[in-house]
């Protein structure tokens, strides 16, 4: 006679297999019944208010018929077009991901797919190869995902993602999904693959609408990508959110896994792509200390970072190093602290412990426009969770640094800004995507393909580069890096633009925007000068000879533009700070005040005014100059400063305590907020000596 457990298990297993047998009977009828399981037609998480097509039939003049790029998408994307009716012989590839699948700084036929495509018909010309590049500028994974589910009804045959590096790029909410466990959110995303808990909601929508408790409730995104870059001047609007972060790392994971799912239901194969980031020569996009740093603490970091920053320049690694790890018990939150670490530790050739620092720079970095460390492993544990191939670019690009360079800590070998690598680096990809679909039976190569006929491809694509479009690629890229306050290597983008197209009048005011913002303004006045035809230029020319301290040519460039555009305030501004420097005070006033009638709401003429009237000891009227610049802009540092040295001056040492605090957060080591700051600390140290001796 069986046991106790014996019986226990077979009625277990017999209840399990009922069960299984009835949700397995269940999901096969509803698939008869046309439902689609939710999964695969929107995202759990998020929706889109619109939906553009991404491709739209045409007819060419040869009357073939295909689908097409719309022009209004070519913003965006790449041009691209492809048979509507697929040929028996014909294997369709679509690549999806952001602008590094777009193939920035170049366009498709330099990107990976390019590459790709280029060694798909030299390998096996045995099959007609459809190679579709759909990478987005800007485009995220949830981005990603949606447009699968238009493009999985073009008969593909795989998808190839490389997804990761524009997550943090857009604003969104995740609303009730903040106050749930993430067990719960897994949950939802692995219900939402099946047709039973589809037929439930749908069910549920009918009973009770706007009440449905079995799904979470979306954040809606508009139909095209909307930057949070597009609205803010630099990085400002980010700030340190490790919750929100990994909300959007859950739902990364579940874009990655959607997108397999959406392959799966149309039979089509999937390869993912682990992404890549500059580690070695792009530095954070924003910093930001701990929250808990008292005064002392900060000051303290403060004099240890810019000593460290001093003897680093000054060619003296190990001492640099010994502060700023002194710095690093301070604060280790500092995303800069982090990447300069990395620098020196490079340059004493610890190449293992550099790479650590530079990777946990970029998990630090306030403004992640770079793929995370943990994103990159999601990656990978999405592959393998739904066995589909995984290409390592990372792995590959380490192997070739080492092999080249005697290292793997790889930056500008690859790289030509943050994220988007050189055409070498998309030539190595789109061989090793070449091998992998090799690996799969997918292609078969004839016998003549070997590594000189690999080499007779690579030399005919680059052949093939256009360098009108590589100029304007590097134009492009120099706007964000600008943005981001990268001004050197916003600059090396422009000189390279330069270069290659010459110049003309938008390229020269680039260039002169970067090299005033590094200090070298003669030759800012020199780029300047070749603008001589651009609209208020005068006044941009006045500026720099102000700065220079030449008040009388400051003078006489800005009234040129302030006889030639009678409502143009900024000359105002640039003749009264030279009248200033002068010491003609009551006339200075005048222009003052006519800048300010005409635009009262630019914060640029506030803050201007605030530091003469705190020059001239005014300090109630600068007062309110200076708050009106935070209520335009609360991330301008020079306000947060002007305010600082108001409140020393008038003894309100608690609120100058707040605003130095801002600024040095704002922008570490600035020298105006380090003397607020050592001043400061003198009147508290002095304040508390006068307590002692009472």
């Amino acid at each position: 006679m069986p046991s106790l457990f014996v019986m226990i298990f077979r009625n277990l297993s017999f209840t399990t297999i009922i069960v299984a047998g009835f949700f397995a009977i269940t999901e096969f009828i509803l698939g008869l019944a046309g439902v689609q399981p939710l999964l695969l037609i929107e995202d759990p998480l998020v929706g889109f208010s619109d939906n553009i097509p991404q491709f739209i039939k045409a007819t060419r003049n040869d009357g073939a018929e295909m689908y097409v790029t719309p022009k209004i998408k070519l913003k965006l994307f790449n041009f691209q077009e492809f048979p509507q009716t697929k040929s028996r012989n014909t294997y369709r590839i679509f690549c999806l991901g952001g602008s590094t699948t777009y193939g920035r700084p170049y366009t498709d036929k330099l990107s990976f797919c390019g590459w790709l495509h280029a060694y798909l018909q030299a390998a096996d010309p045995s099959r007609n190869w459809e190679v579709v590049n759909v990478g987005g500028i800007s485009y995220a994974s949830y981005r990603v995902a949606h447009m699968m589910g238009e493009l999985k009804n073009y008969q593909p045959d795989l998808f190839i993602v490389y997804s990761g590096q524009n997550e943090f790029l857009e604003q969104r909410s995740y609303g009730a999904l903040q106050k749930l466990p993430s067990w719960v959110i897994n949950l939802d995303a692995t219900l939402s693959g099946t047709r039973i808990y589809t037929a439930m909601k749908q069910l549920m929508d009918k009973i009770r609408p706007g009440k449905n408790e079995l799904s979470l409730k979306r954040d809606e995104l508009s139909a095209e990508v909307d930057e949070i870059l597009n609205h803010t001047k630099g990085p400002e609007s980010y700030s340190r959110d490790d919750a929100l972060k990994q909300e959007i790392l859950l739902h990364y994971r579940l874009n990655l896994i959607r997108m397999s799912k959406i392959a799966k239901s149309v039979d089509a194969g999937i390869v993912y792509v682990r992404p890549v980031a500059n580690l070695r020569d792009m530095s954070p996009f924003k910093s930001e200390h701990r929250d808990d740093m008292d005064l002392d603490a900060l000051l303290q970091w403060q004099i240890l970072y810019r000593d460290a920053r001093q003897l680093q320049d000054d060619g003296k690694p190990d001492e640099a190093l010994v502060k700023y790890r002194q710095a690093l018990k301070l604060d280790d939150r500092y995303a800069e602290l982090h990447y300069r670490i990395g620098q020196v530790l490079f340059e004493q050739h610890h190449y293992d412990e550099a790479e650590t620092a530079f990777t946990r720079a970029i998990d630090e970095d306030i403004a992640p426009l770079r793929i995370l460390p943990a994103m990159q492993q999601i990656v990978a544990d999405v592959a393998e969770s739904e066995e589909a191939p995984l290409v390592d670019f990372q792995a590959l690009l380490r192997q070739a640094c080492q092999k080249r360079y005697g290292h793997s800590v790889f930056g500008v070998e690859y790289f030509t800004d943050h994220v988007h690598t050189n055409y070498d680096a998309y030539g190595m990809l789109g061989l090793a995507l070449l091998n992998k679909l090799v690996a799969q039976g997918i292609v078969q190569p004839d016998t003549s393909w070997n590594a000189a006929r690999a080499e007779s491809v690579r030399l005919q694509v680059i052949a093939s580069i256009n360098v009108i479009d590589e100029a304007v690629s590097y134009i492009n890229l120099g706007y964000v890096l600008s943005w981001a306050g990268k001004f050197r290597e916003a600059q090396a983008m422009f000189q390279r633009a330069l270069e290659i197209r010459g110049g003309n009048e938008n390229l020269y005011i680039r260039l002169a925007n970067t090299s005033s913002a590094l200090g070298n303004l003669d030759d800012a006045f020199n780029y300047l000068i070749k603008t001589h035809s651009m609209s208020r230029v005068n006044t941009r020319l006045g500026m720099i000879r102000l700065q220079q301290g030449k008040a009388n040519e400051a003078i006489a460039y800005c009234e040129a533009d302030m006889r030639q555009y009678r409502e143009y305030y900024k000359p105002h501004i640039c003749i009264a700070q030279a009248l200033a420097k002068k010491g003609e005070f009551d006339q200075a006033q005048k222009h003052f005040d006519r800048a300010l009638e005409l635009r009262p709401n630019k914060a640029f003429a506030h803050l201007s005014y605030a530091d003469f009237l705190v020059d001239q000891q005014r300090y109630e009227e600068a007062l309110d100059h200076a708050r009106e610049v935070l209520r335009i802009n609360p991330a301008d540092f020079q306000a947060h400063n002007t305010l600082a040295s108001i409140m020393l001056a008038t003894g309100d040492l608690e609120q100058a305590r707040q605003q130095i605090t801002e600024a040095l957060r704002l922008k570490p080591g600035n020298d105006k907020a380090m003397n607020n700051l050592q001043q400061l600390r003198a009147e508290l140290n002095s304040d508390s000596r006068k307590q002692t001796r009472q």
